[in-house]
């Protein structure tokens, strides 16, 4: 898809299993999904502004692009409709609080994502909350995205690697970034100069996805699992932050002092390959039920 000023065009996704926009497109995994007054949701996918509308049948999909067909192709699999949701959920329903989380969301679904927008968006997401994410995301895109719209709503693209290494630390740090401005920008340099070829790593083993990504300055276990999972077709890699470890520790009953690599092992030995799915509706189920 391609960014620019052309009549809006519309097509309708079928969805044969669940899916809901707000848990899936607004919560943490990806940053750059706003809700608008009528109750769609409108983003920045690739270099196109998409609305997106659920109907009964799907998701209505609106966007500038040159064929509808190139449309429906690119955010079938954006959305992951190509997940069998329900035998995912079947499999992953013998645990009694995944099947909990599951029960609470059943739309939630994963993400497909662009992996140099993952990467950067997760390097800021360290020590950080959902809504300061968006804001840092958001003045990214601002101070060096370029334009686009659709009809009326302009938005801009998230920049290019090129633009982020160009700007440098200093002004990353005034855009927000704080201490992770220079991981950003040597994650940047490292994808502009192609030391790192991130759509080269889909390919590629677990372990030498991991490798690749832990060796940037900043990248942790944590964020790499994060990449994987959400835009590198990684499904069992398993993201433990503070909330996924509280549900080893109170659910499961694991050490606390459990390692990284323990931790991976367990998950992937326990869920196999839907264990991404699994850390994601454990995730949101501890999290919301935690409110109560």
């Amino acid at each position: 898809m391609a960014g620019g000023a052309r009549r809006v065009s519309g097509v309708e996704l079928a969805v044969t299993g669940p899916l809901d926009l707000e848990p899936t497109l607004a919560w943490g995994q990806s940053f750059r999904w706003q809700p608008d007054a009528q109750g769609r949701y409108v983003g920045v996918v690739g270099g196109d502004v998409v609305r997106l509308t659920r109907t009964p049948a799907g998701v209505w999909v609106e966007s500038a692009p040159t064929a509808p067909g190139e449309l429906a192709e690119a955010m079938a699999a954006y959305l992951r409709l190509d997940d069998d949701l329900p035998a995912i959920q079947s499999r992953l329903s013998a645990d009694p609080h995944v099947a909990a989380g599951i029960r609470a969301y059943p739309g939630l679904r994963m993400l497909r994502q662009d992996p140099w927008e993952t990467l950067a968006s997760f390097i800021l997401s360290q020590v950080s909350n959902i809504p300061r994410i968006h804001r840092t995301v958001e003045a990214l895109a601002r101070a060096y995205g370029e334009p686009v719209r659709l009809g009326g709503v302009w938005r801009r693209t998230f920049p290019r690697p090129e633009r982020v290494a160009e700007a440098g630390e200093r002004r990353l740090r005034r855009l927000g970034c704080g201490f992770r401005a220079p991981y950003l920008a040597a994650a940047a340099a490292a994808v502009a100069d192609g030391r790192l070829r991130l759509g080269a790593l889909r390919a590629q083993p677990y372990p030498a996805v991991l490798e690749a990504l832990t060796g940037l300055t900043g990248v942790g276990d944590k964020v790499a699992d994060c990449v994987m999972l959400f835009s590198l077709d990684r499904p069992e890699a398993f993201p433990a932050d503070r909330w996924v470890l509280r549900v080893l520790r109170e659910w499961y009953a694991l050490p606390e002092r459990l390692s990284y690599p323990a931790i991976r092992a367990w998950a992937q030995g326990r869920f196999g390959q839907d264990a991404g799915y699994a850390n994601h509706y454990l995730f949101w189920h501890i999290r919301e039920s935690s409110r109560g």
